[in-house]
């Protein structure tokens, strides 16, 4: 019962604010503060005139009586509107929806950056660049923020050639102990990643609305994902102090390698941050910078000595196909 009453009080509560913030005709609102002729008289109300957008409306009323002219009452009534209503009002838009795409540059890296130092780590990364096409919806807000919704497919990956000095891999063993191998020298690692990316943010606007920045957080579920590295040239070392040397004709046997896609995990969450500018009414372009908060495998792997987390940048066209300037459920006569 409790539940069923606290329901009924969120859908009450939601209802009425939409009652009052979207629904309602600021006009009818001033009217209807008091200015309905009497009970037993054939009134008649002159509405306020539309737009008016001044914090005092002045209307008519008036009515006739038996035997006399029309008396007429011209009077001033202060609008009702809530500071919600007017702060859209002077923003101009409401809610947009738009259509976008782009390109992503990045991949998976090791975190903290301490890992890439000099003497334990150099890469050198050819990122491949991937498109990015989906859906927006922005809601405008007072004070010159704005609040977005995304639903974005994008692929995200690299090529790179890395140069360890003594990189750690732990093989692992259900039977007993895991097997923890060393590996020295240069190895060629391959990252793709397909995902459907969620992100939500609040954008603040400024030069005329022209540009805007954000800062939000997103959350994406991997559809394909694929991490494979490949020792080129090098030394293999095991715990048990056996060894294997490694070239281009005597490559590693594959049991000496852990099989990394086995264990990666199938989402992410992250924050973002970007910066959006108007090039013309609909169009706009954006730039951003995305990162992942958690490791690529999945927890327990101990793969690496490191995280690895999901870091790119995207740059993209955005078009505004749908904008509701007024209230979207009023049908205008």
């Amino acid at each position: 019962m409790k539940n069923k009453r606290a329901v009924v009080l969120a859908v009450a509560v939601i209802v009425g604010t939409w009652w009052t913030v979207v629904a309602q005709e600021p006009s009818s609102l001033a009217v209807g503060a008091g200015l309905r002729p009497t009970s037993g008289l054939a009134g008649e109300v002159t509405p306020l005139p539309r737009p008016s957008y001044d914090s005092v409306a002045v209307g008519t009323l008036s009515w006739p009586r038996e035997g006399r002219d029309t008396i007429g009452l011209r009077t001033q009534v202060k609008r009702t509107d809530s500071w919600l209503q007017r702060a859209l009002r002077q923003r101009g838009g409401r809610y947009a929806f738009g259509v976008h795409a782009g390109i992503d540059l990045g991949g998976a890296v090791p975190w903290p950056p301490a890992n890439l130092r000099a003497d334990a780590m150099k890469m050198s990364a050819v990122p491949k660049l991937n498109p990015s096409l989906g859906l927006s919806f922005t809601a405008f807000l007072p004070k010159r923020f704005s609040l977005s919704a995304e639903l974005t497919y994008k692929q995200v990956g690299i090529d790179a050639e890395a140069w360890v000095s003594g990189q750690q891999f732990r093989l692992p063993n259900p039977d007993g102990e895991d097997m923890i191998t060393r590996f020295r020298g240069t190895a060629n690692v391959v990252m793709d990643f397909s995902m459907l990316e969620i992100p939500v943010y609040v954008g603040y606007g400024f030069n005329g609305g022209r540009s805007r920045v954000y800062l939000g957080a997103y959350y994406s579920y991997i559809l394909k994902s694929n991490f494979d590295t490949k020792p080129l040239k090098g030394l293999v070392t095991s715990s048990d102090g056996s060894y294997i040397m490694v070239t281009p004709d005597s490559p590693i046997p594959p049991d000496a390698m852990p099989v990394f896609n086995d264990y990666l995990d199938c989402w992410d969450v992250g924050m973002l941050l970007g910066y959006e500018w108007q090039i013309v009414p609909r169009l706009k372009m954006t730039a951003r910078f995305s990162m992942g908060f958690k490791d690529i495998f999945r927890p327990g792997s101990n793969y690496l000595e490191y995280r690895m987390l999901h870091m790119r940048g995207t740059i993209a066209i955005s078009y505004t196909f749908l904008r509701f300037n007024d209230n979207p459920f009023k049908k205008h006569r």
